[in-house]
């Protein structure tokens, strides 16, 4: 009889509880739809930001000139453009290929260190688990400290010196009006 009206009161608590969540969720249900909506805010973008680039600037300057060129002057001029246009095209591109192929050799370079770091915990792990190895090779072990210590000093700054040229592109490519990558 005990269990039969704990039971009970256990799936009465429990139909409560429910309700209870129901009606919580409702609550909100409600109070989301009662929300006014914000003002609208402005977004600024690269263009609000950022001074006009010397390429727009040029089009907007020969858009706001009178025209006083003769017909066969503006084909050739659109020409002139289509050539101009292709050549910072080739550029663009050359600098994202370079960019690439520096974000390789950088993703390369910090693989290489990490993986030097990771054997040379395990090479002081081997070291200091036997009291032995560091009575018999203490000189030698010392002298590789120091050969890993300039290696990896080596390696650090020639990972430096690739990420501060990995910079100059991206802001070389920048400033040609492309987005970087």
């Amino acid at each position: 009889m005990k269990r039969l009206s704990l039971v009970l009161l256990v799936v009465i608590l429990g139909t409560l509880g429910l309700s209870a969540q129901q009606s919580l969720a409702d609550a909100a249900r409600q109070a989301r739809a009662e929300k006014k909506s914000e003002p609208a805010t402005h977004v600024y973008t690269n263009d609000d930001i950022l001074p006009a680039t010397p390429a727009k600037t040029a089009e907007t300057a020969e858009a706001k000139a009178p025209d006083a060129k003769t017909p066969d002057a503006k084909g050739d001029s659109d020409k002139d453009k289509k050539d101009s246009k292709e050549a910072a095209a080739a550029k663009t591109d050359a600098l994202k290929a370079k960019i690439a192929d520096l974000q390789k050799s950088i993703a390369d370079q910090e693989k290489d260190i990490s993986l030097m770091e990771r054997e040379h915990q395990i090479r002081v792990a081997e070291y200091y688990a036997d009291a032995g190895t560091q009575l018999r090779t203490s000189g030698k072990w010392f002298e590789d400290e120091k050969q890993y210590q300039s290696d990896l000093d080596a390696k650090k700054k020639a990972l430096d010196d690739a990420k501060s040229s990995l910079n100059d592109l991206n802001e070389q490519l920048r400033k040609t009006g492309a987005s970087g990558s």
